[in-house]
């Protein structure tokens, strides 16, 4: 058996040490409003009120990096909406000193799916890509490295986008992935811009098989030296979304083609059908139950093997999954949802919301929790018994730590999880996490006066 085989963290697992003094500065000067009930902290956290002008989808989506971390800062970006409209928004923490900066608005959003997603470069410059539903993207580049006060003139490209994901290449090209709701079947494209350069459409590496409504939730994240893309999706089709696939692929030319874990190539764009299937609901016909499947972001080992966490669900209940490929390609699970239960008191996976590689090899992972009792065969989106949870995953997918972040209460959700990630030039110590505290609501155009919290689990917890 080859190390690769023997399970996810095998070869990347390494001792638990000493926190650095950053982390220790961090934790006692970054806590925020002491209350539990004021925003739900957990004891041992540590914890920052961000907004309290939060909209309903404030934090998502998990496919979305929206943490960067480099040069001892960390930069913080989310999405509220205030009385002047949508607005994305970022903060700096400073990790020297662990004060924050004061609050600067990137630019506005359509609505709530205009969210952003940032990365940083080899020179310490912010990217962030933000804005549309159905509408050009929007982008822009720090005028400073690591500073986010001020930002470059707008760049749109494309035609009718939503969910960018953005990570920055070896020689700091920038590679966005987004959906495109143009033509009978909805794609997803693959975007680049050379450092010197506009935006290029490269071409579409997904496409739904149906017409109308399609979502990918697609995520990419960069191998070992920036030589292999990755590419997670949750391919969402057919009507009312009947048919819903997890899938994955991997590109070694910097996204010109595609292949599946084994090394097989496909023809572009991918479908449900010839993605590299790591679970699969219904094929053309209606998915009985109320069943779905959900995917958080892929993170790479520090010996390529991509992880993907993904959630089931349907009318008894439903699992979170934690997915790898062995050396001969084919894609190994570990239910990770029995496990967590166990830990929390029988609190129920519903969501994953992102899963990360911190510098020593240490698999993260957060999800929205659904309270137990009469409400545990619901709770999926923005449930008012919805809670966040981190988990931290050993060899093989087992579970070695788990917590709620978050103080119970029946009355508000805490939802929309999303853990920093590598994105290329951003270093993940100990990842830290965003999420949304309050109600989706009922249009996405609603103005919402939701609660925003940047938390880090305790030392004691990792």
């Amino acid at each position: 058996m080859t190390r690769r085989d023997a399970g996810p963290l095998a070869c990347c697992a390494s001792p638990s040490r000493t926190m650095t003094v950053f982390l220790a500065v961090l934790a006692a000067c970054s806590a925020g409003p002491p209350s539990a009930a004021a925003g739900g902290d957990r004891p041992g956290a540590s914890r920052l009120l961000l907004s309290t002008e939060g909209c309903g989808r404030a934090t998502g989506y998990a496919e979305a990096n929206k943490i960067v971390t480099a040069n001892g800062k960390t930069h913080v970006a989310w999405l509220d909406s205030s009385s002047a409209g949508f607005r994305v928004r970022i903060r700096t923490l400073a990790h020297e000193t662990g004060r924050w900066s004061p609050v600067y608005t990137i630019g506005e959003a359509y609505d709530n799916h205009g969210g952003p997603a940032v990365a940083i470069d080899s020179r310490g410059f912010l990217h962030v890509a933000y804005y549309p539903h159905h509408h050009p993207m929007r982008y822009r580049r720090s005028r400073r490295p690591h500073d986010a006060s001020e930002w470059t003139e707008v760049e749109r490209f494309g035609t009718r986008c939503t969910y960018p994901t953005l990570v920055v290449g070896p020689d700091d090209s920038l590679y966005l992935t987004c959906r495109e709701s143009t033509g009978k079947q909805w794609v997803a494209n693959l975007y680049v811009r050379k450092p010197a350069g506009a935006w290029r459409r490269v071409g579409s590496v997904l496409r739904s098989r149906f017409t109308g409504y399609a979502h990918f939730q697609e995520a990419l994240a960069w191998g070992p030296g920036h030589k292999t893309l990755h590419l997670s999706c949750r391919i969402y089709e057919g009507p009312n979304g009947r048919c819903q696939t997890v899938g994955y692929l991997r590109s070694r030319d910097f996204g010109r083609s595609w292949r599946r874990a084994d090394g097989q190539a496909v023809t572009l764009p991918a479908t449900a059908e010839t993605v590299d299937v790591i679970h699969r609901l219904g094929e053309a016909a209606s998915v009985a139950g109320g069943q779905s499947v959900r995917c958080g972001a892929v993170a790479i080992s520090a010996w390529g093997v991509p992880h993907i966490l993904y959630s089931t669900a349907d009318a008894a209940g439903g699992d979170l999954l934690l997915a790898w490929p062995g050396a001969d390609g084919r894609w190994r699970r570990r239910s990770i949802g029995e496990q967590l239960a166990g830990a929390l008191g029988g609190w129920l996976a519903k969501m994953p919301g992102g899963l990360s590689f911190d510098a020593e090899g240490r698999l993260w992972a957060v999800a929205t929790m659904c309270r137990p009792g009469p409400d545990r065969k619901g709770g999926l989106w923005g449930h008012p018994t919805n809670e966040v949870a981190w988990l931290r995953l050993g060899e093989g997918g087992k579970m070695t730590g788990a917590a709620l972040l978050t103080v119970p209460d029946a009355a508000r959700a805490r939802w929309l999880p999303n853990v920093e990630r590598p994105t290329g030039f951003n270093r993940v110590e100990r990842p830290g996490i965003l999420y949304t505290d309050g109600p989706r609501g009922g249009k996405n155009t609603e103005r919402l006066a939701n609660t925003v919290y940047w938390v880090r689990p305790s030392q004691a917890g990792g």
